[in-house]
Parts: C-alpha cells; structure tokens; sequence
C-alpha cells in the first residue's frame, strides 16, 4: 500500500461501520414487502451491490413491482444515522495519521463508494472523519466520488477509474480498499491492487474475487508504517 500513489477506500465497511445499521434496515423493507429476510442474509447477498439490482432481485422472487420500496429504505435509513449514528472503523483514524506523517512524499488518498454522496458526507461527518477527505481550505478539492455521479456502480470499474484521473494517477498505481465481493472485482477490473478488509465478508470470497492482500484489521496496516 504504501508504494501506491492513490489509496481508493470505499465508505461503508471501510470507513465508517454502517453495515449492520443500514443491511438491518433493508432487511425490514425487503419483509415489509413480503419477503421475509434478516440483516445477515442482507449482508450475505445484498452487500455492496448497486440498489437497482437489489430492487430487481426482490422484485423478481415477490413477482411485483415494488416502486416506492428504495425510496423507503433511504429514508429509513437516514432516519437511522441521524437518531442512532455510525461509529468509524476501529484503527481507521490512526491509519490516516500514519499516512499525513508522511507529508508529500506519501499517497494521496480519496473515497470511491456506491452511494450517494448525500450519505457518505453524513455518515464521514458523523464519525469524524469528513475533514480527513475534505480540506477546509480546499473545499473545491474533490475527494470524494460516487457511482451515482458516474452512472457506474461496482461491480463495474467506471467508479474507480474515474477518481484515478480525477486524481491524477494511472490505475496501476492505485491500490483500493474493499470489504464486498463487488468491489473487489471493481477494483481488479480497473486493473488496480486491492486490500480487502475481511469483516462481513469472508476472506476466502475476497480471495476468489481476486483480493492482492488480506487483512482483518488496520492494525496490519498500520504496522507497515
């Protein structure tokens, strides 16, 4: 990681712990409409993935259109954040200290993530983390990308790509860091290194889509400083 000249980190996962909170209310949307599911099977099988294709999965096995079911969900789920609020990743903080220590000389660093920007600002500002992505004296500095402002989402590799030359770096020279199956193989389909943060998802399924490194904490990181 630290030869990279661009650390790509997606959002929920990786930065902030939101994945209980926001597949445990997916999870109670998918039920309401009639299909009953529990947050782990949300975590197993919707993690990561693009909304649109999680609305086409339950659509397809209730046999119905489901319209108003995302809309429902997003608003649960910010409901969620602001009432209940979403922790940072343990070691998160201390990991992007070790990368400022390094000045200049050290990888730029930017957040590739499938949701709205809406909800990776709340979110980041929430666990005390914005001002480490967004620079108060650089605020038209754009730091922070997302699949709904690209029209690509992971699996596919248009998000990574576009915050590489967004960022001024060659994809070869990005390494991204990943905790779902999807966006490792967004990662490696843009053609750049991945670590993946094996919490949720098992390592050996990180591995199988094409993981470079495995860790289960940023203390492994970290002690490459």
């Amino acid at each position: 990681m630290l030869e990279s000249k661009l650390i790509i980190f997606d959002c929920d996962g990786v930065l902030v712990d939101t994945e209980p909170l926001t597949n445990r209310v997916l999870a109670q949307c998918v039920s309401d409409a009639g299909w009953a599911v529990d947050a782990q099977y949300s975590i197993d099988h919707f993690k990561g993935r693009d909304l649109k294709d999680i609305l086409a999965d339950v659509e397809g096995h209730l046999g119905k259109k489901l319209p108003g079911m995302m809309d429902d969900y997003r608003e649960r789920m910010y409901v969620e954040i602001h009432e209940c609020g979403v922790p940072a990743i343990d070691g998160i903080h201390e990991l992007l200290d070790g990368l400022d220590a390094m000045g200049v000389d050290g990888p730029h660093r930017c957040v590739g993530t499938n949701a709205p920007l809406k909800k990776a600002t709340l979110t980041l500002t929430g666990s005390g983390l914005i001002d480490r992505f967004v620079h108060r004296d650089e605020p038209e500095k754009v730091t922070m990308f997302s699949a709904y402002g690209v029209g690509k989402w992971k699996p596919d590799p248009g998000l990574f790509l576009h915050a590489a030359e967004s960022m001024g770096h060659l994809p070869v020279d990005c390494v991204v860091v990943e905790d779902s199956v999807s966006g490792v193989l967004a990662a490696r389909n843009a053609n750049m290194r991945v670590i993946g943060l094996a919490t949720l998802t098992p390592a050996d399924d990180l591995l199988k889509a094409g993981a470079t490194q495995i860790i289960e904490s940023y203390q492994e990181l970290i002690a490459e400083f």
